[in-house]
């Protein structure tokens, strides 16, 4: 067995880096232990520790990390590996473990020890199963979950737990987007099966904003360093036909959530046409402020649609109204179901069932769709499954800002309605929200668009 060791210490300095450990693994070698630990752990005073994750690369590219995790001693080896890290053959050459140090608490002064254990014999674990199949059930009305984690980034739960949380929820889809990684994306998938469809995707969880990569099922560099921008990442990841989400972007940032709060000036919105404005329970994650801004970006004449995801770090309580997507695809599949999404053809909701549509001379417009016609225009809005006190708000915007331009008690129950809209400018938008009787967001459509010079 050969070992290499590294000492260091870290200052206040030095947050926000990616901090590079080299060694050379030999020929023959079958397993990489890594061990890390550091001193202190907490900065003395206050909640919040000091928050440091290890990410190991070999020759031919990244091997994982474990976002913000208590356990720092992954272990990578032929078959198997420590959760966030992948399996595979162990390459002779340069290998590197990065420090990445998303939060350093004042006063800093951290000292650290890292060893690596380079050991001619593999470790064995469990090994996941084949993937799952979903039957297309073909055209309908899905709802899912784009935003969840598991224990192998940050949450408290395996992967099981997580998707028979999905079915318990009674979800037809769900998307296991942990931190920097898709080592668990073989498991979630193995658990797939005719009611539920099981999707894959990763959130980059940079020092200055997170974002979601759905349909991925390989790893994408999270890191935007020195000469690099998002820009540029949000580009090569919709040009590789994955879709891109900007994620609770005005969540709170450092140091409560560091890295949480999108501070990416090229991506305002840049290349992205999808951003996550309802993260968790509306009250967290700043969304009626993530509703302002995406409101804002449709009145600046750019053509966004919204999304939502739980977010799911572990069991909700049944009573708990997290948003998740309803969306209107052709099909029950992956390919199909993004496409949805990025179309913006779904609507967001915490339980009540909410469809729009606007009728106009020609074929009627669904959420997410352009109408031919900017007068004459009809708006059709169907609520189920409406708690008791709720309220229909039907807003338009455009270059003269938003406006609510009808509100309308909702009873108890079912409610429909259609509504006549005014002779509408270029380039603008119309949208349903639907609020309980304390303000919270129980369900939001997509935008329709009228025609105009979209961006």
């Amino acid at each position: 067995m050969t070992q290499h060791a590294f000492t260091g210490t870290l200052g206040v300095e030095d947050m926000a880096r990616h901090i590079p450990h080299a060694f050379e693994v030999p020929q023959g070698t079958r397993c990489v232990r890594v061990a890390f630990d550091h001193a202190p752990e907490h900065p003395g005073i206050g909640p919040l520790p000091h928050q440091l994750s290890i990410s190991v690369y070999g020759p031919s590219g990244a091997r994982g990390t474990r976002h913000c995790n208590a356990d720092q001693s992954p272990v990578i080896s032929e078959n198997w590996a420590s959760p966030g890290y992948t399996p595979g053959s162990i390459e002779p050459g340069t290998w590197l473990v990065e420090l990445d140090t998303h939060r350093i608490l004042p006063p800093g002064n951290i000292s650290y020890r890292l060893t690596v254990d380079l050991d001619p014999d593999p470790t064995e674990g469990p090994v996941a199963p084949p993937p799952g199949v979903t039957q297309d059930r073909g055209p309908g009305w899905y709802r899912g979950d784009l935003h969840g984690h598991s224990h192998h980034s940050d949450a408290r739960w395996p992967v099981a737990d997580f998707i028979a949380h999905a079915r318990s929820r009674g979800l037809d889809f769900v998307t296991l987007t942990d931190h920097n990684t898709v080592s668990g994306l073989p498991e979630a998938q193995a658990l797939a099966a005719d009611d539920l469809l099981v999707m894959g995707g990763i959130e980059l969880t940079t020092f200055h904003g997170h974002c979601l990569t759905l349909g991925a099922r390989a790893w994408v560099d999270w890191r935007i360093k020195d000469g690099q921008t998002m820009a540029d990442r949000a580009r090569q990841i919709i040009d590789s036909g994955q879709t891109y989400v900007i994620a609770h972007p005005m969540a709170m940032g450092h140091p409560w959530c560091t890295g949480c709060h999108w501070a990416y000036a090229d991506v305002y919105p840049g290349p992205a046409r999808l951003v996550e404005i309802w993260n968790s329970d509306w009250g967290d994650s700043a969304n009626d402020l993530a509703l302002t801004l995406f409101q804002t970006w449709l009145n600046k004449g750019l053509r966004m649609r919204a999304t939502a995801g739980t977010d799911i770090h572990g069991p909700l309580a049944p009573e708990a109204r997290v948003g998740y997507n309803t969306v209107l695809a052709d099909a029950l599949t992956k390919p199909a179901i993004l496409e949805a999404v990025r179309a913006g053809r779904n609507v967001l909701s915490s339980g009540p069932g909410l469809e729009v549509t606007l009728r106009t001379s020609g074929e009627p417009v669904p959420v997410g769709g352009m109408s031919g016609d900017v007068v004459g225009t009809v708006l059709e809005i169907a609520i189920t499954e409406v708690p008791d006190g709720a309220t229909c708000l039907v807003q338009t915007g455009g270059p003269g800002g938003t406006q609510t331009l009808k509100t309308v008690a909702v009873p108890d129950g079912a409610f429909k309605t259609d509504l006549a809209l005014p002779d509408m400018p270029a380039r603008s938008w119309v949208m349903v929200l639907l609020r309980c009787a304390g303000g919270q967001m129980l369900a939001l459509s997509n935008p329709i668009f009228f025609p105009g010079d979209w961006g």
